[in-house]
């Protein structure tokens, strides 16, 4: 901390404050066994008996990545205060977790569900599911249970939104104008290694909300109409060295964005979907 500027410290305190939000961390609990209707990666998926399971562009049902149980979860406005929540996605071969490169934007092989009752089960049998899957076709290895915890969180440094930002504060406290520079080449080395400890944010990041972590850079193609992290899925291993419990390439993470208008009319018919790779 002695090696970093005065200014870092200063620009660091105002991004965070200008920043922080609500959001709701998902926490991959091994020690708890999920019900059909519980938060949870992989598994079975709840499904009521009168509405249509998702297909993707072939046809083929999708496999459900992830389901949150709104109520028990706990979730506040503009997030679904009650219901079921999902994230499903095609198990083409031909496309790498149902993305085409490493995006989707058409819905074609990506949906999001939303349950806004939860009625009696009657999941397809057909439906498939994270252990009759190739692996090399879902991140999700097996079913595992999601605590959600609400806590306060800032913007990262590999956000798209973070660069103007930095420098929009720069010029607010030195008086300087740098349209060109990325905000590492302002700043000394250990005030960069600042920055990257605490505006970076540990992984693994499983969230609802708040701001993307990255494995390497922005991934959205339009930051203004997908401005809203409906999901955030990243590689983890088992805490008791049982192997992958998600893995997105080489240690990637997976998101779902969406425009905060859509959420809060709960309208899920435009996500974004994508995916890097460490």
């Amino acid at each position: 901390m002695a090696n970093v500027s005065e200014l870092a410290l200063k620009i660091a305190d105002e991004i965070t404050h200008r920043t922080s939000c609500e959001h709701y961390r998902l926490v991959l609990n091994e020690e708890r066994v999920p019900d059909i209707t519980g938060s949870k990666i992989g598994g079975k998926p709840y499904w009521p008996a009168e509405k249509e399971f998702p297909v993707d562009h072939q046809g083929q049902k999708m496999l459900m990545l992830m389901q949150v149980n709104c109520a028990e979860a706990g979730l506040q406005a503009p997030l679904p205060e009650q219901g079921i929540l999902q994230w499903f996605i095609s198990t083409d071969p031909e496309r790498m977790y149902g993305c085409r490169g490493n995006f989707c934007d058409d819905g074609s092989t990506v949906a999001i569900v939303y349950h806004e009752q939860v009625t009696e089960c009657a999941t397809p049998a057909d439906a498939p599911t994270h252990d009759a899957v190739d692996e090399m076709r879902t991140p999700v290895k097996r079913e595992v249970a999601i605590d959600v915890m609400p806590e306060q969180t800032s913007m990262g440094v590999n956000d798209g939104h973070f660069n103007r930002l930095f420098f929009d504060i720069v010029k607010e406290i030195t008086g300087e104008e740098h349209s060109d520079k990325m905000w590492y080449q302002y700043l000394s080395n250990d005030d960069c290694l600042h920055f990257e400890q605490q505006l970076g944010m540990k992984r693994p990041r499983h969230q609802m909300l708040g701001y993307p972590v990255y494995s390497q850079d922005e991934v959205r193609r339009d930051l203004e109409a997908h401005d809203t992290l409906l999901f955030q899925l990243d590689s983890q291993f088992s805490n008791s060295g049982n192997g992958e419990l998600v893995m997105w390439g080489d240690m990637g993470g997976g998101y779902i964005f969406i425009s905060h208008d859509d959420l809060v009319a709960r309208d899920f018919s435009r996500p974004y979907y994508c995916w890097d790779c460490g």
